[in-house]
C-alpha cells in the first residue's frame, strides 16, 4: 500500500506521525510519497494538522491541536470548521478528543482518538526538514535542531532517549517541573478574557502544588517553574534555582531519576506533553483530571491518579509511596506506551482504525 503525506506547515506536534510513517517505509511495510504543499495552495490544512491519502483513495486527517477552538476567533465557528474537515476525509484523528463536542458535528462517527501527544522523533525523520509552508522563523529553528551542539538538537528527543522500563526505588522521589503563562499574553489583544482567566488558574494551581509538595515531602520532592520575567515577578518563591533543568535535553535525563511525576492541565484543557513523557518513561503519574479522551482507554486509577487541588495532589502522591501500587502503575504505563505511543505504534494503530492490515 502506498500512502501520500500531504504536508502544509509541519510543527513539532506532527513529528511523531511523520516518524511513524517513515519507520514503516524503511521496514518495507508501506510505500511512502511526500507532497510538500506551497503557501497559497487551495487545500492547505490548518496549523498542527496533517493529511494522509491511501492509494485506495481514503483520506485521513491528524489534528494534533490543543483543543477545538484554539485556532478560531469565535467559538461559534467550531462546528462549521470541523464539519469542513470531516467533509474532506474518511477519518479524523483528534488529539483533544471530546465526545460531547463531537456529537454536535455532522459525522461524529469519523472522529477517532489519538494517544497523548509529545515531542518524540526517530533519526532522519522527514519532519526535520523545512517545508515550503513553514514560517521562516520555524525553518531557522529546524536548521538549529539539526546541530548536535544545540540544546534543541533532534537527537535529544529520539525514542531511545525517552522511553524506559519500570524501576522500583526503595525511597521514591517526586518531580514537578512546569512553566507559567503570562495572562497578558505576548501582545495587547492576543488573549480573550476567558483565555486570560485560564492562564491565571493554571499558574495558581501549579504554584500551590509546588508549595504543598515541598512542605509535605521535603528533600524527596524536587520542583519549580521555569524562570521568566513573569514568573520571577509574580511567583518568585517557586522559580527553579537551576534554570538549566528547564532545557529539554537536561530535563529528559533528569526526570528519569524520579519515580512519581506530577502533571497539570495544559492550555485549552489539553493533555500536556509532560504527561505523555511520563507514560513513555514508565513512571507513576499524579495529574489533574484529563479533559479529553485518548486512544487505548487510559484510566484514572490504573495509568494515573487524579487530583483537583493541592491537598488532593499530596494525598495521591502519598498513595503511590506504596511499592505495589507504584509498580503496578509503572507496568501499566509501560505496556500502554509500547502499544500506542512509539512513533510506529501510533501510526499502526491509526491505520488499523482505517481498516488497513500491514
Amino acid at each position: 500500500m502506498t500512502f501520500t503525506l500531504r504536508l502544509s506547515e509541519v510543527p513539532l506536534h506532527l513529528y511523531p506521525i511523520l516518524a511513524g510513517f517513515e519507520s514503516l517505509r524503511r521496514k518495507g511495510a508501506i510505500r511512502l510519497k511526500i507532497e510538500r504543499l506551497r503557501p497559497g495552495a487551495p487545500d492547505l490544512l490548518p496549523y498542527n494538522m496533517l493529511e494522509v491519502v491511501g492509494e485506495d483513495g481514503k483520506r485521513l486527517i491528524f489534528d494534533m491541536n490543543d483543543g477545538y477552538e484554539n485556532l478560531l476567533k469565535d467559538r461559534a465557528e467550531m462546528i462549521p470548521f470541523y464539519n469542513g474537515l470531516l467533509d474532506r476525509c474518511d477519518l479524523l484523528f483528534k488529539r483533544s478528543f471530546d465526545g460531547v463536542r463531537n456529537a454536535q458535528l455532522q459525522a461524529p462517527e469519523k472522529m477517532r482518538r489519538t494517544p497523548p501527544n509529545f515531542l518524540v522523533t526517530l533519526p532522519h525523520n522527514p519532519a526535520h526538514i523545512p517545508v515550503p509552508c513553514d514560517p521562516n522563523r520555524e525553518k531557522i529553528k529546524k536548521l538549529i535542531r539539526m546541530l548536535p551542539g544545540s540544546q534543541y538538537y533532534n537527537g535529544h528527543i529520539l525514542e531511545k532517549n525517552i522511553f524506559d522500563t519500570p524501576r522500583l526505588s526503595e525511597k521514591p522521589r517526586i518531580l514537578f517541573l512546569a512553566r507559567l503563562w503570562d495572562p497578558d499574553g505576548e501582545f495587547p489583544g492576543q488573549l480573550t478574557p476567558a483565555m486570560q482567566e485560564e492562564r491565571h488558574a493554571i499558574n495558581e494551581s501549579r504554584a500551590q502544588c509546588i508549595r504543598l509538595l515541598r512542605d509535605a515531602f521535603g528533600e524527596r520532592f524536587c520542583g519549580g517553574v521555569a524562570p521568566s520575567a513573569f514568573s520571577q515577578k509574580e511567583y518568585a518563591d517557586v522559580v527553579l534555582e537551576n534554570a538549566g533543568l528547564s532545557r529539554k535535553n537536561a530535563y529528559l535525563t533528569f526526570m528519569k531519576q524520579f519515580d512519581i511525576h506530577i502533571a497539570t492541565m495544559g492550555l485549552h484543557g489539553s493533555t500536556g506533553w509532560k504527561f505523555a513523557e511520563y507514560l513513555a518513561a514508565s513512571k507513576a503519574v499524579v495529574c489533574e483530571p484529563l479533559c479529553y479522551e485518548s486512544a487505548g482507554g487510559l484510566a484514572d486509577g490504573t495509568h494515573y491518579l487524579s487530583f483537583t487541588d493541592g491537598d488532593a495532589c499530596v494525598r495521591q502522591v502519598q498513595t503511590l509511596m506504596d511499592d505495589d501500587r507504584r509498580l503496578a502503575m509503572m507496568q501499566a504505563n509501560h505496556a500502554y506506551a509500547e502499544q500506542y505511543m512509539r512513533c510506529e505504534a501510533f501510526v499502526r494503530y491509526a491505520l488499523r482504525e482505517c481498516g488497513y492490515t500491514l
